[in-house]
């Protein structure tokens, strides 16, 4: 049986995702974890067993969130495909533009970096990619009342876009420049079905 933890893991996954995002997994150590949080070092060994544990489970939550994100955007009513995608993107543009020094998204920095090493990175950020797909993809499929493998394509590619929006963004883009290439993939979108 597990023991309790005595800490409170919710701000200690808190204080990690903020190193992992700002610094990097190879420059952030269990140690400027301990420091942030006030969690010893033992603790979070004993909890995550190691540094890549840790970051894991960070990386875990953090997906799950940007998936949530995108589908809170996407529960939202819309009246044409144009304005569901608009409404993604505004979402997106306003939350990376916003991001203390333009950080971009802590999911896509560690696909670059560490999907190729750490198959549970790379799983992880196929789930949540699929998730967005697929929020998107429903309401495209209410709103244009058809469905199919056109408008997964058409989900997969909004998304994409979405990635090197944030990218963009993190090169220091202004916000006037990522909404006019949203537009282009917006704007290619029916009204109606």
């Amino acid at each position: 049986m597990a023991r309790p933890r005595k800490f409170d893991e919710q701000a200690l996954l808190d204080a990690a995702t903020e190193l992992f995002w700002s610094q990097g997994y190879d420059e952030t150590s269990v140690d400027d974890v301990s420091t942030a949080s006030g969690v010893g070092n033992g603790s979070i060994y004993a909890a995550y067993g190691s540094k890549q544990g840790l970051f894991l489970a960070v990386f875990e939550r953090y997906c799950d969130r940007r998936a949530a994100f995108v589908e809170g955007v996407m529960d939202a009513s819309y009246d044409s495909a144009r304005e569901a995608a608009r409404a993604f993107f505004d979402a997106i543009i306003v939350d990376c533009s916003t991001q203390p020094g333009r950080r971009g998204c802590l999911m896509i920095n560690s696909m670059a970096s560490l999907g190729p090493k750490v198959p549970e990175v790379a799983a992880a950020g196929r789930r949540s990619t699929a998730r967005m797909e697929q929020s998107l993809t429903d309401r495209l499929s209410e709103v244009l009342e058809r469905s199919g493998d056109e408008l997964a394509t058409v989900s997969a590619n909004l998304v994409l876009v979405s990635q090197g929006l944030i990218q963009l963004s993190r090169q220091g883009v202004p916000r006037e420049r990522l909404d006019e290439i949203a537009a282009v993939s917006f704007d290619a979108l029916p009204d109606a079905a």
